[in-house]
């Protein structure tokens, strides 16, 4: 992993009950339960996930028409599972088909299940990246136990600037390389708005954040995955995508 992340969703809340199709299973979003992991430090640099710290974590096999790519995406219901948009849409031409993978850090071995149903932001723009989120619905519900758990999800807007935050994915640390079999995690630390505005075009205060840490950050194939915090309440919150 390398660089600096950035174009991280906050208020994700607001943008789930935009997306519509999930407002029937709102009671089933942030379960006593969600976001616990073994995990004992905060500091984790680019290393690999050893054990199942992130429950949550799946990898995404979405399939055009003449191209296989990857992406993260976290389970946040049994039915449910969040990811980028720009995961879905690709020289504007949508996923035909879109593969599961869950309960392994290990990409290659894990369950599989395939998505029944996308559910992308309506104001979703390809070009700015602005509200870059979307939902997939499962065609069989996730069986919650020791493989797979959901995330909590931040239901409020709260200031995280100044927090340490873990990216997870199983992206490759070079461009145009495939992506690591094994699942990766790194710690940065999140930015005021008036220093990522000044980074990146079309930097929407509000919707967006950034995070930085030298030597760090995310890379080809983590979209989707999530920016997590770690609560007063010892559970992993997803705050971006």
């Amino acid at each position: 992993m390398a660089s600096i992340m950035a174009k991280s969703l906050i208020g994700l809340s607001l943008l789930l009950i935009t997306l519509g199709g999930l407002s029937a299973q709102m009671e089933t979003i942030n379960p006593e339960g969600c976001g616990v992991s073994s995990l004992k430090t905060m500091i984790v640099n680019g290393t690999e996930v050893k054990d199942a710290r992130y429950l949550w974590m799946v990898f995404l096999d979405t399939y055009f028409t003449t191209d296989i790519y990857g992406c993260g995406g976290t389970v946040i219901t049994k039915r449910h599972v969040l990811t980028a948009a720009h995961c879905l849409l690709f020289n504007n031409t949508y996923a035909h088909k879109v593969v599961v993978s869950y309960g392994s850090v290990d990409r290659r071995r894990g369950k599989k299940v395939e998505a029944s149903k996308m559910l992308m932001h309506k104001n979703y723009d390809a070009t700015t990246y602005m509200n870059d989120i979307a939902l997939l619905e499962m065609k069989y519900p996730f069986t919650f136990g020791k493989d797979v758990s959901p995330i909590c999800l931040q239901m409020a807007p709260v200031s995280i600037v100044g927090k340490d935050a873990v990216a997870a994915g199983w992206g490759s640390e070079y461009l145009y390389r495939s992506g690591f079999d094994f699942l990766r995690h790194t710690t940065v630390t999140v930015y005021p708005d008036l220093i990522c505005a000044m980074r990146y075009l079309n930097y929407w205060p509000g919707l967006q954040c950034c995070a930085h840490k030298l030597d760090t950050g995310v890379c080809s194939g983590d979209s989707g995955g999530p920016l997590m915090i770690r609560t007063a309440f010892d559970r992993f919150q997803q705050v971006g995508i």
